[in-house]
């Protein structure tokens, strides 16, 4: 029996082809680069990130008075703010990368069965978006995690259930107009089943799409669980995230800046890296419808 595979488009053409700007190739290397070291930062650094040294406390970084003993300096309790923000980056990256890969698999779910079967489906798709989208977001994030005992799985888990609706939206008004298209129906005359049609030929076509979504939910989740831990809510007591950094420093925000400063640039930056990595992908979509059309 012969596949059925949904068309492809055809290599961008270099007229039609433009190199995303400077800025989003180092916002997008940044986040790459921070990605690497909060997987393996901590065993290349010798300072420990929870090690206290009374000592050396509120020690300033390189510029303002500091030392390259602690480049970005020292937080209140005399522990290295370079090593923490890398220890740090690895559960807030886990965290906010998850949770944006659950909410994308609920939402995609949801939209394109949708999209796909139409009718009493397509509109209980649409009502459970419209709830969700109704309901605050960060306040249903804040109530459940302080009910809930504080853990990474929990976070990750309230955040998809929460940040799914984008995805759903998006993926129906793709499924839609597709569920009629040539190669779709050639793939049912094959005997394929819903199932297949669905994640075989009908996911990959609106997939880079929702590649580009992801990019931005990423960054979102990543302030999310940022907030989260800066009110106490979300990992752990004791885990190192960048949320929690900027909380434990807040009482000496006003006598040592860089205390807060170090890990609030760490997830800004971040957030620029993956919002960048969206818009390149954004402009490969459009790239490639554009090059289908002209085709």
């Amino acid at each position: 029996m012969s596949t059925i595979t949904a068309p492809r488009l055809r290599p961008t053409t270099s007229h039609q082809w433009r190199m995303p700007s400077a800025g989003s190739i180092a916002a997008v290397t940044f986040a790459a680069l921070l990605i690497v070291l909060g997987i393996l930062g901590p065993s290349m650094f010798a300072h420990d990130p929870n090690q206290i040294s009374l000592t050396d406390r509120l020690a300033p970084p390189i510029g303002f008075g500091g030392s390259w003993a602690h480049p970005l300096g020292t937080d209140q309790l005399g522990r290295d703010l370079l090593a923490r923000v890398i220890a740090g980056a690895r559960i807030s990256l886990i965290v906010a990368i998850s949770a944006t890969v659950v909410a994308g698999t609920i939402g995609v779910t949801i939209g394109m069965v949708g999209g796909y079967f139409g009718g009493r489906l397509d509109h209980l798709a649409v009502w459970l978006g419209d709830v969700q989208m109704a309901i605050p977001f960060v306040v249903v994030a804040i109530g459940v995690s302080a009910s809930l005992t504080p853990s990474a799985v929990n976070v990750v888990v309230i955040l998809g259930l929460t940040g799914w609706a984008t995805y759903a939206r998006v993926a129906r008004l793709a499924a839609k107009p597709l569920r009629r298209a040539g190669y779709i129906d050639a793939a049912r005359l094959t005997g394929a089943g819903h199932g297949r049609i669905l994640f075989r030929h009908l996911l990959p076509v609106i997939a880079p799409t929702l590649l580009a979504i992801a990019g931005q939910q990423a960054g979102a989740m990543m302030l999310y669980e940022a907030a989260l831990s800066y009110l106490g809510l979300g990992v752990p007591a004791g885990t190192i995230t960048w949320g929690g950094m900027i909380a434990d420093a807040r009482d000496t925000a006003q006598t040592a800046w860089w205390a807060t400063v170090v890990p609030g640039l760490a997830i800004v930056l971040v957030v620029i890296g993956f919002n960048a990595t969206s818009a390149v992908i954004s402009r490969l979509v459009l790239n490639g419808r554009s090059t289908r059309r002209s085709a």
